[in-house]
C-alpha cells in the first residue's frame, strides 16, 4: 500500500516498517497506535485528596504540584505529589522552574488548581506542558472537577482509585 510517497512492509515480526521511496525506514510500530482515547490516568484516592487539600489551601491564587507515578503505553497511574521547588502561585498563574527540579524519572506531570470555574487546559497550560499528562482542578475543588488532559489538551479517561 502507499500513501503520499510512504510504503508499508509488512515483516515476519509483525511489525510495519514505513519507508520514503522504499529507501531508508523512518519509524517502527507495532499493531495500532495508542490515540488520547483509549489512554487512561489512575490516581490513588490519597493523591486527589492531597490535591484536593493543596487547591483550597491557595484559593483564590491557582496551586501547582508534579505528580510522581509511573506511565505504560496506554496508562498513567498517579501514586504521588511533589511541591515543586521556588514555584510562583497567583491568581491567574503558577509556575515552576524545570531546571530547579531534581532528576527524578517517576515524575509523570503536573497538577494544578484553577480558582474559576473551568477545568479546561488554557493555551498558557498547554504551551508550559510538562510530562505526560496534566491533571487540573477547578473550584470547589471536590472528585468531580479533576481532570486530566494530554499535551493537546484533549480530555482523559481519569480514574480514582482506593489504594
Amino acid at each position: 500500500m502507499t500513501t503520499c510517497g510512504y510504503k508499508e512492509l509488512n515483516n515476519p515480526a509483525n511489525l510495519k516498517i514505513k519507508k520514503w521511496n522504499s529507501k531508508v525506514p523512518l519509524f517502527l510500530f507495532k499493531g495500532k497506535k495508542t490515540t488520547a482515547d483509549e489512554r487512561k490516568v489512575i490516581m490513588t484516592k490519597q493523591t486527589a485528596d492531597g490535591l484536593i487539600t493543596y487547591s483550597k489551601s491557595y484559593h483564590p491564587n491557582e496551586g501547582i504540584l508534579i505528580l510522581k507515578g509511573k506511565s505504560k503505553r496506554q496508562q498513567v497511574v498517579i501514586e504521588g505529589l511533589v511541591i515543586p521547588p521556588f514555584s510562583t502561585h497567583g491568581p491567574y498563574y503558577s509556575g515552576f522552574p524545570t531546571y530547579d527540579l531534581p532528576f527524578d524519572l517517576s515524575y509523570v506531570g503536573t497538577a494544578h488548581s484553577h480558582p474559576g470555574g473551568s477545568n479546561n487546559p488554557s493555551l498558557e497550560d498547554l504551551n508550559n506542558y510538562y510530562g505526560v499528562v496534566s491533571i487540573i482542578i477547578c473550584y470547589p475543588y471536590e472528585y468531580e472537577t479533576i481532570g486530566a488532559f494530554d499535551r493537546n489538551g484533549k480530555p482523559l479517561h481519569l480514574e480514582i482509585i482506593d489504594a
